[in-house]
């Protein structure tokens, strides 16, 4: 955001809180030149704000009736070829050509442009940082969507493969033991029909 010409006047005026600055030197400092750059009626208002934000230790604002001065200064300067021109009211231009200070008003309203700026920087910021975090939060839920149908898709026939030799050495040993079980059930029915006998 461009700072409009009363946010950058309050900015001069606090860079000149210690020694002041005449109203004409603000008004060359703002537009960068000595040159008439403010229309007649843009410059009315500008120094209708003034009034109301700048302060001087000489003389009072109430000894002039700087409004309709002020107007007749500027449309005398008008048909001139210099830009504030003394000699069309010296009491007006030696006012405007004391030291002005800023007042507390003015720089409360200064410090509070520059807080609403950064607030403002710090918003944005935050925005930028919460679209990030929202864009890679729907990055991950596409891509678990994605891996999801995929596995879906892809299903993998499963073969159980037996382990062949351990079966056959586990019934090899089995038909082993059946004979030694036959083995002695024989010689024992043989003892028992020994002893039946005797």
């Amino acid at each position: 955001m461009k700072p409009n010409r009363y946010i950058k006047a309050m900015e001069i005026g606090l860079a000149h809180e210690n020694e002041g600055i005449s109203y004409f030197d603000l008004v060359y400092e703002l537009h960068g030149t000595k040159e008439k750059v403010f229309s007649k009626e843009a410059e009315i208002t500008f120094f209708k704000w003034f009034q109301d934000n700048f302060d001087c230790e000489g003389p009072s604002w109430s000894h002039i009736n700087n409004n309709l001065e002020f107007k007749n200064y500027l449309t005398r300067n008008e048909n001139s070829k210099h830009y504030h021109v003394k000699d069309h009211d010296v009491n007006l231009h030696n006012l405007l050509n004391n030291l002005f200070f800023l007042k507390g008003s003015g720089a409360f309203q200064y410090q509070e442009y520059l807080e609403l700026v950064e607030s403002r920087k710090t918003a944005a910021e935050a925005k930028r940082q919460s679209n990030i975090s929202i864009g890679l939060a729907i990055g991950a839920i596409i891509i678990s969507i994605v891996f999801g149908i995929i596995s879906l898709l892809s299903t993998q026939n499963v073969k159980i493969m037996e382990d062949k030799t351990r079966t056959q050495q586990l019934e090899k040993e089995n038909g082993q033991l059946k004979e030694e079980l036959y083995k002695a059930e024989m010689m024992l029915e043989a003892q028992v029909s020994d002893s039946i006998s005797n």
